[in-house]
């Protein structure tokens, strides 16, 4: 009876040990998958070759522009706005503090500190100039590349979704997370371009290093929550 007890077991932390790794895997895999986008659109960028593809996207997008088009893009990409996400982020972080998961809430503001610097840090690196071929439709300032509303969102919203996704049990409702953050980003990062404040590289390339911050991320954390229950 005894050894029956132990091969079951053993063979449920052996699967358990087979989840864990695979979403590890999966975790970082995807960080640097999206890691080595940042990577290639950047190196691209310098040496000039997404210059006039850039442009060309920018002047299409422009030319379909439409009242409605237009006040709908302002307010989709408020979602993407430092006061919306720090928002989102400070509910997030007081329910993750009611159920106390401290390592989720640590994971949390190690993606907001990091999405921040990140932002800085390469924006003053690259410096590239705000579009001027389209007429810009609201006010902004800085650096353009890489869009911070793709980052921010990036990063935050897909580390919400990744910590709620621990609290979900059916994988359907998981992926409808998941789905609706990728629709919000891809939303947010269209109305950059339609509003004429960012190329669409700079959305691409922000979506993508914000991605790869979050996945990182949740990859770290995912190996400390192992080590913590072993």
């Amino acid at each position: 009876m005894s050894r029956e007890l132990f091969l079951r077991l053993n063979s449920m932390s052996r699967t358990l040990f087979s989840a864990r790794a695979g979403r590890l895997s999966l975790w970082l895999g995807g960080a640097a998958l999206a890691f080595g986008m940042f990577v290639r659109i950047t190196g691209e960028l310098v040496e000039g070759e997404v210059g006039a593809m850039d442009s060309a996207i920018l002047l299409a997008v422009a030319n379909k522009r439409t009242p409605w088009l237009t006040a709908a893009a302002v307010d989709v990409t408020a979602l993407g706005s430092i006061t919306l996400v720090v928002l989102f982020s400070a509910f997030t972080l007081v329910v993750l503090l009611v159920l106390r998961d401290r390592l989720g809430a640590l994971q949390l503001l190690a993606a907001s500190a990091g999405a921040g610097i990140l932002t800085l840090v390469t924006k003053n690196i690259i410096e590239r100039i705000r579009p001027e071929e389209a007429q810009q439709l609201i006010v902004v300032s800085g650096f353009s590349y890489p869009s911070g509303h793709s980052v921010s969102t990036s990063a935050l919203y897909l580390t919400i979704a990744i910590i709620a996704g621990r609290y979900v049990q059916h994988s359907g409702a998981r992926a409808a997370i998941f789905l609706a953050v990728s629709a919000v980003l891809i939303m947010v990062g269209a109305s950059r371009v339609y509003l004429g404040v960012h190329y669409a590289t700079d959305v691409v390339s922000g979506i993508s290093l914000g991605a790869a911050w979050a996945l990182l991320l949740a990859g770290f954390f995912a190996l400390g929550s192992h080590r913590g229950s072993s």
